[in-house]
């Protein structure tokens, strides 16, 4: 794991930490009674095996350091970043990819994961990759809230969208596989024009995610704090 990525798991867990001294997750096992993830390639974990895109990681060597020695949908030889912070807070399964089959009944408890190869904050550029574009992310989220209160209840599913852990990790892509090798786009922005219109979309993309809790009468304004912290830890180029 090179610096980077360890700079990443070592932000990841401080704010696990920081979210402990707050109360969460007392009643449960688990430090935080959930984790969701939004984002791309580095945290995706098997979303795009279900989809007709070529960014896949299900063939060898994708895998070959993971528990089971095959591949698992990770673009990664083992454990990711969310990985290694899931089991520091002590789960002892991965929230699923959420077009998975695994993502049902008692499964979503553990939260979810909507990341996808590919994707980034601009959609079109996701949509011409065949990822999941984060405004769909977020659909499946809001979808993913419904099936949680019919298998928890509405004040267990509340409760635990309240209290989860939110990872978003997105943004290199859309300067890697987008704007350095579409010439229209480059022509058309500077780099610094291009990355404001992803910051941009990227305040959207909390706002929306926020009116989504709210609108499920979570009790989230005394966590926006975190949430925006969080989220802001994910923003790389």
């Amino acid at each position: 794991m090179d610096g980077y990525c360890s700079r990443r798991v070592i932000m990841f867990l401080l704010f696990a930490f920081a979210a402990i001294s707050r109360g969460y997750g007392q009643e449960s096992t688990t430090l935080v009674p959930a984790i969701i993830t939004f984002g791309d390639s580095v945290v995706d974990v098997g979303n795009n095996d279900y989809l007709p895109t070529i960014f896949k990681a299900n063939y060898p060597p994708y895998g070959r350091d993971f528990a089971n020695k095959k591949p698992t949908g990770r673009f990664c030889n083992g454990k990711l970043a969310t990985d290694i912070t899931a089991e520091t807070l002590g789960f002892t399964t991965y929230p699923p990819a959420y077009l998975s089959p695994e993502a049902s009944g008692k499964n979503l408890l553990l939260g979810a994961n909507f990341a996808s190869a590919g994707s980034g904050y601009d959609d079109e550029a996701s949509m011409v990759n065949h990822a999941i574009t984060l405004t769909q992310q977020l659909e499946y989220f809001k979808e993913y809230q419904a099936k949680l209160a019919k298998v928890a209840g509405s004040t267990k599913s509340a409760s635990i969208t309240k209290d989860a852990l939110y990872v978003l990790s997105a943004g290199s892509g859309d300067f890697l596989q987008n704007y350095y090798v579409n010439p229209l786009l480059n022509h058309a922005y500077t780099p610094d024009q291009y990355g404001s219109f992803l910051i941009d979309t990227f305040t959207n993309f909390v706002k929306v995610y926020i009116s989504l809790l709210l609108s499920g009468k979570s009790p989230v304004c005394g966590h926006i704090e975190q949430m925006n912290l969080l989220l802001n830890i994910g923003f790389h180029d």
